[in-house]
């Protein structure tokens, strides 16, 4: 079930991140899920989201002139699996392998000539998975670092690989 949660995701990553190109121009406004909350910069949008995906909680986020977009997905988990997610989607990206790293496993990916990079963490206590899936220009995407919530073990830090 953790393995098809998770690649839905990404499968559906693909489909969202095309609906960034027909995006209606909308202002920007804080995000905020029962997870985490999350200042978007005024160019981004919330392309698709928050919405309930099985028991886990999914956003689409892109950049307004198509250069970067972001999918976190927050849900619950057992110990341990957030090494399994993340290598499984590092798989199906075609990613590296994931590296654990200060709490958080990093892996980079390359498709169709556009970079990304994903990281999984988990917060053991409250039984929760955070992954996070960027791609394009890498820096715009900066800002999901500053998320804030009651889970401070999911908040993802800046990845220490090569970008």
């Amino acid at each position: 079930m953790l393995t098809s949660f998770w690649g839905g995701g990404l499968r559906a990553l693909a489909l969202l991140v095309l609906a960034v190109f027909m995006a209606a121009q909308a202002q920007a406004v804080p995000l905020t899920t029962k997870y985490y909350g999350l200042d978007m910069p005024a160019d981004w949008v919330v392309v698709s989201g928050p919405v309930k995906v099985q028991e886990a909680i999914q956003v689409v986020m892109g950049q307004k002139d198509h250069k970067s977009s972001a999918l976190i997905i927050v849900g619950p988990a057992n110990a341990g699996e957030a090494e399994q997610a993340a290598r499984g989607n590092a798989k199906r990206l075609g990613g590296s392998a994931p590296v654990l790293r200060n709490g958080q496993w990093e892996f980079t990916f390359e498709q169709k000539g556009v970079k990304g990079y994903g990281i999984v963490r988990e917060d053991a206590q409250s039984k929760l998975l955070l992954m996070l899936v960027v791609s394009g220009d890498l820096r715009m995407a900066n800002f999901v670092y500053s998320m804030r919530g009651p889970y401070r073990a999911l908040m993802p830090q800046q990845p220490q690989m090569p970008q």
